[in-house]
C-alpha cells in the first residue's frame, strides 16, 4: 500500500485560536471621521483596496501590515462549526479583488457592505484579514456576478487572481477522489477522470508534463464546515453506507468562493450541488459456468489483523484498534472475498502471525468457509511466520476445484529480505485435469518512507515513480529469475504473478516483467483499468500476471472497483464517527481493489 502521510494533512480553511474583540457601528451611511483621522474608527471608504491587498503575487505586498479595506460581502461561515469568517469582495478601477475576512463576531450577511480593520495575514497561502479590531456595517450592496470559470486552466496564475472571488464553473465536473470527505467533507474534481501519470505514460520527462496537465483540471470543493462533522452534505442530502459519493461521478451547479489552502484551489459553494451517479457501484464479475475454467484472484486486505496471540488482544501493530472494529472490518472483507466466488486467491496484508488455531489467515478461511459453505483452505508457507515483517502474504483455494502440488516456495534474498515481502509461490492442479500451473503472491516495496540521502538510488528520482522504485525493480529480476530458473517451476510454462507490485502499469517492475514474458491481461479487456486511487489519480498498483501459456487462456480479467472509489468514510473506522457510514457490505472493504481472471485450463 502506498504511503499516503503526506495526503492525510489537514485541508481546511479553519479559526486561530484567539479571537480578537470588535467595535461594531451599524449606520445607513457613513458616520463622521474621528477628530484624529486615525484608522480606529474605520469610515466607509477604504484607505486600501483589496486588489493593492492581494497584489500580483502568490504573498499579499502588504502581509502583516493594518489595513482598512471595504468590500461586499458574498459569503458569510461565522457559526461555530464553520470557517470562522466571511468574504468580500470588491470591484473598483476595472479590477475585481476579494479577501477572507477571519473572525466570527460580529456576525455580517451576503449583501451588507462592510469597512473593516485588521492585519493581513497569509494563513496557508491563503491572503486574509486577521486581528479584525474594527468592523463598520455600510448598507447593502447588489452581490457581484459569479465570475466564469472554466478547468481546466491555461496557468495556476489564473486561479491565483481569483483568490477569493465569487466564481461559477458552467461544467459537469468529475470527482476523482473523497479522501477527505469524512474527515474535512472536501471531495476532488476535475474536468475528466485524472490518472496517475506513471498509470499512463512512461516514467521522465512524459510522466512530470502529464502531472502538470492534471493539475491545471482540478479543483477540491469543501462543505464550509469544521473537520470531523458527524453528518457531511455530499452527495445530498448526506452520506451514509448507501448513499455514496464514488470517484467517477459527476456534480454541476458549482457555484461559490475560490479559495486555497496549502497550494490546493478549493470552491466553498454557495448553492445546492447537483450530483449524478455516473459511476454506479459495480456487482462482482460474473462467473463463467465452464468447470475447466479457473477464477484466480488477487485481493490486498489491508491490515487484517485478528488480535494479539491466542487470547486475540486489541490493538495491534496494525489494522482494528478495537475487537468491536475488527468484527466490522471482518464482516467487509469475508463479503468481498464471498462475493468475488473465486477458486484460488492471493492476499497481502494479513497479519504475519503463523498457523496456528489463532492465526489470522486460519481465521479467515473459517469465516470465509462458513460464509459461502464451500471448502476454502490456506496454503502454509512456513512452520512459523512467513517473513520478519508484521503483515505478510497468503493465499487460500477451494479444495474441491485445485490440489496443492509439492512445497511452497519463496525468495529470501535481496530486497526480499527487508523491503518486499517474501514471494508466496506454490504450484497448483486443477481438479480433473493433468495441467500444472504455478501461482507467486507478491507484494513489493511501498512507495513511503522515502530515504533522506538524496543519493541512494532508493530516493525518489521525481520521475514520477516516488522512491524505492529501485528495490522493486530487483524484486522483480529476482523473481523472474526465480520463477524461470528452478527446475520444477521452469517445467512448469502456465504461471502467474499476482499481488500489490506497488508499482504502476508503466512503472520500471512491471516493463520489466513484461519484457521477461508476463503479460497483463486486463490490458485488453479494461484498458483504463485502475485498482488504487491515490492523490485523487486512479492507477492500479495491483496485478495479475500471466505468462505466455496463458495468455490466449484468459477469458476476462477486471478489476472490481469497489475500494478505491468509496470514500474511506465509510470503511470499519468511519463507524465511530457515524455509525450510518458503515454497512457489512463489500464496498470499501479495503483501500485496494481485487482483480479476478477467468483462466481456461
Amino acid at each position: 500500500m502506498q504511503n499516503t502521510t503526506l495526503a492525510k494533512m489537514t485541508n481546511r480553511l479553519w479559526p486561530l485560536a484567539v479571537f480578537f474583540a470588535l467595535g461594531l457601528t451599524a449606520c445607513s451611511a457613513p458616520p463622521p471621521a474621528s477628530p484624529t483621522g486615525t484608522a480606529n474608527a474605520p469610515q466607509c471608504e477604504a484607505s486600501t483596496s483589496l486588489a493593492t491587498v492581494q497584489g500580483s503575487g502568490p504573498v499579499s505586498p502588504l502581509a502583516d501590515q493594518q489595513v482598512v479595506v471595504t468590500g461586499t460581502v458574498t459569503a458569510s461561515w461565522q457559526q461555530s462549526g464553520q470557517l470562522g469568517g466571511f468574504f468580500i469582495e470588491q470591484h473598483a478601477d476595472g479590477q475585481a479583488a476579494a479577501l477572507f475576512v477571519q473572525t466570527e463576531t460580529p456576525r455580517v450577511e451576503i449583501g451588507d457592505r462592510v469597512a473593516v480593520t485588521g492585519i493581513v495575514r497569509e494563513h496557508q497561502q491563503l491572503t486574509q484579514l486577521d486581528e479584525v479590531s474594527q468592523l463598520q456595517l455600510c448598507g447593502k450592496a447588489e452581490l457581484p456576478q459569479p465570475y466564469a470559470l472554466r478547468l481546466p486552466v491555461t496557468t495556476k496564475a489564473e486561479l491565483e487572481q481569483l483568490e477569493g472571488r465569487f466564481v461559477s464553473l458552467p461544467q459537469a465536473l468529475v470527482v476523482n477522489g473523497t479522501y477527505l470527505l469524512g474527515r474535512h467533507g472536501s471531495f476532488d474534481v476535475a474536468s475528466e477522470r485524472l490518472y496517475t501519470p506513471t498509470q499512463r505514460v512512461e516514467p521522465g520527462p512524459a510522466a512530470r508534463a502529464y502531472a502538470q496537465a492534471n493539475e491545471l483540471k482540478r479543483l477540491v470543493i469543501d462543505d464550509n464546515q469544521a473537520p470531523a462533522a458527524t453528518e457531511i452534505p455530499y452527495p445530498s442530502p448526506q452520506l451514509n453506507a448507501s448513499n455514496t459519493l464514488r470517484s467517477g461521478d459527476t456534480v454541476s451547479n458549482v457555484t461559490g468562493i475560490l479559495s486555497e489552502f496549502n497550494g490546493s484551489y478549493r470552491i466553498q459553494p454557495t448553492t445546492e450541488l447537483n450530483f449524478v451517479a455516473s459511476n454506479p457501484r459495480p456487482a462482482a464479475p460474473p462467473r463463467n459456468d465452464d468447470r475447466s475454467v479457473l477464477r484466480i484472484a488477487t485481493f490486498n486486505v489491508l491490515n487484517y489483523f485478528n488480535g494479539d496471540g491466542a487470547t486475540h488482544e486489541f490493538p495491534t501493530e496494525r489494522g482494528a484498534a478495537t475487537a468491536a472494529d475488527f468484527a466490522r472490518q471482518e464482516a467487509k472483507i469475508i463479503a468481498a472475498l464471498a462475493a468475488l466466488d473465486a477458486d484460488v486467491v492471493g492476499l497481502m496484508e494479513i497479519e504475519n502471525d503463523g498457523y496456528a488455531s489463532h492465526s489470522a489467515i486460519v481465521r479467515l478461511t473459517r469465516q470465509l468457509a462458513a460464509a459461502t459453505g464451500a471448502p476454502w483452505q490456506f496454503v502454509r508457507a512456513a512452520d512459523g511466520q512467513f517473513g520478519g515483517a508484521s503483515i505478510t502474504n497468503g493465499l487460500i483455494y477451494r479444495t474441491d476445484r485445485v490440489d496443492l502440488l509439492g512445497e511452497t516456495m519463496t525468495i529470501t534474498e535481496g530486497p526480499f529480505s527487508n523491503r518486499s515481502r517474501y514471494p508466496l509461490i506454490q504450484r497448483m492442479q486443477p481438479k480433473g485435469t493433468e495441467e500444472a500451473f504455478v501461482v507467486a503472491v507478491n507484494h513489493f516495496k511501498s512507495k513511503g518512507s522515502c530515504p533522506r540521502d538524496e543519493t541512494d538510488p532508493n530516493a525518489n528520482q521525481h520521475d514520477g515513480q516516488a522512491c524505492w522504485n529501485a528495490a522493486r525493480v530487483q524484486s522483480a529480476e529476482l523473481l523472474v529469475e526465480f520463477m524461470q530458473s528452478q527446475p520444477i517451476l521452469a517445467s512448469t510454462p502456465a504461471q502467474i504473478l499476482l499481488g500489490d507490485f506497488n508499482a504502476y502499469a508503466k512503472e520500471d517492475p512491471m516493463t520489466l516483467m513484461s519484457q521477461a514474458g508476463f503479460h497483463n491481461r486486463a490490458e485488453h479487456f479494461e484498458p483504463l483499468g485502475y485498482s488504487y486511487v491515490y492523490d485523487a489519480q486512479a492507477g492500479s498498483l495491483d496485478h495479475l500476471l500471466v505468462s505466455a501459456a496463458l495468455h490466449g487462456r484468459v477469458l476476462q480479467q477486471h478489476h472490481w472497483l469497489i475500494n478505491a472509489d468509496e470514500p474511506p468514510a465509510l470503511s470499519y473506522q468511519g463507524y465511530s464517527q457515524n455509525p450510518d457510514w458503515y454497512a457489512p457490505t463489500p464496498y470499501r472493504s479495503s483501500d485496494h481493489d481485487p482483480i479476478v481472471a477467468d483462466i481456461q485450463f
